[in-house]
């Protein structure tokens, strides 16, 4: 029986939604980069409306994926960290982290292989495949190239499964801030020591170096502070009305559409050393973790916006639609699909990239993820509970990367 203080799981498709917004985010650049990045401006004269920072900035979408991917997974360890459930089993818990991403991920590896000895792509060496194979990316000179370039966020957060249960023992009262504190003082201290030393090596060695686990830990933490502070307040009874919940989401909106333009006016410095580079990421983390917040505990504005059907569709399909998605622009590059196109390309690419990675999407979550993520949550302890499942509040109660990657 459920706790009386505390709601019943139950899947909320608001972030659910918000997942396959960050999915089409990250498509989106992918396509505008594609199709020859231009200026995406509406109006004329004396009010012209700049969407540019809309398309140049879709790689953020990844920073939405870690700091959601923070808040749900913390879920299970917040409730145990707050009586009200037994410790999380890590054992269950990893499982079901391996059976989330390896399979796909596998899955992908052979497809491409298989169509590399057919000529459409190129053939790995074997030690950049046996580096695939265990992510071996994002390790400085040491690491391997990704066969899919996307596929470089998976170590980070791998990385974060392996770090969160550790972690999550300063889910606690007294203990929270100290968690903040580390996690803003160990990010920092990263990225200014590192970036000291590859200051003048090329660009795609300052990512690679700055890029990693404790570089953007901080955008973890807030995702799982998001989740504590939920927890705290779901168990209190105390979560906000509907109405500050919607000025809460709107805040959280408005920082990450204040944050798109300034990497968008700033990234000409960026890798150069500018302060956004020392704390766009974590910055990005707070204003995503608001929306969490809001999203969890109550807001009609993101249940308009995110808790729609097509939405929820692409949130249960994104994390196949963020691997193929990539890989379909460079076979219909290669094979000349759009070279006939006179004009502008993005609104011949766009509509033909969706589909097409949609339905392959599709095709990976029905035979392979949904399937292997039954067979991992048939062992949990509490099978009942995942970690894309959330408390979801009540709404009527009564009131109480950049470009360089």
């Amino acid at each position: 029986m459920n706790d009386a203080r505390h709601p019943a799981p139950t899947e909320l498709p608001t972030l659910t939604g918000l997942r396959g917004f960050a999915a089409l985010w990250v498509l989106l650049y992918h396509a505008w980069v594609d199709a020859v990045p231009r200026l995406m401006t509406i109006g004329s004269g004396a009010f012209v409306l700049d969407l540019t920072p809309l398309f140049s900035c879709g790689w953020a979408g990844v920073d939405i994926f870690f700091t959601l991917s923070a808040f749900l997974l913390s879920l299970p360890f917040v409730s145990w960290q707050l009586g009200l459930a037994p410790r999380p089993s890590l054992r269950t818990f990893w499982l079901r982290r391996v059976l989330r991403i390896f399979p796909a991920y596998y899955a992908q590896i052979l497809v491409l292989l298989a169509l590399a000895a057919f000529g459409i792509g190129t053939w790995p060496g074997l030690g950049q495949l046996a580096g695939n194979l265990v992510l071996w990316f994002n390790f400085g000179t040491f690491g391997v190239a990704p066969i899919n370039p996307v596929t470089y966020t998976l170590p980070i957060e791998f990385c974060f499964y392996l770090l969160l249960p550790l972690l999550a023992f300063l889910l606690r009262p007294r203990w929270w801030p100290w968690l903040l504190v580390l996690a803003v003082v160990e990010t920092q201290a990263y990225r200014h020591l590192v970036f000291a030393r590859v200051a003048d090596a090329e660009v795609t060695l300052r990512v690679v170096a700055l890029e990693q686990l404790p570089g953007r830990l901080d955008q973890f933490v807030l995702g799982m502070l998001a989740a504590y502070a939920y927890g705290r307040a779901a168990i209190a009874q105390r979560l906000p009305r509907p109405r500050t919940n919607d000025a809460l989401f709107v805040l959280g909106c408005t920082g990450v559409a204040a944050l798109a333009w300034l990497i968008h006016r700033g990234i000409g410095t960026y890798w150069e050393g500018s302060a956004l580079l020392f704390v766009w990421h974590g910055a990005m983390g707070a204003a995503v973790a608001l929306m969490l917040f809001a999203c969890a505990a109550g807001s009609r504005v993101a249940d308009a916006l995110f808790g729609n059907r097509i939405l929820h569709y692409v949130g249960v399909i994104s994390f196949g639609l963020y691997l193929w998605h990539y890989p379909v622009l460079r076979w219909f590059d290669g094979a000349g699909a759009f070279d006939h196109v006179e004009g502008y390309r993005l609104p011949w690419i766009l509509p033909m990239l969706l589909l097409s990675a949609c339905l392959i999407a599709d095709l990976s979550y029905r035979l392979i993820e949904r399937p292997l993520l039954r067979l991992g949550r048939s062992g949990s302890r509490h099978p009942g509970v995942t970690s894309d499942q959330v408390p979801a509040a009540d709404t009527n109660r009564a009131p109480a990367h950049p470009p360089a990657h």
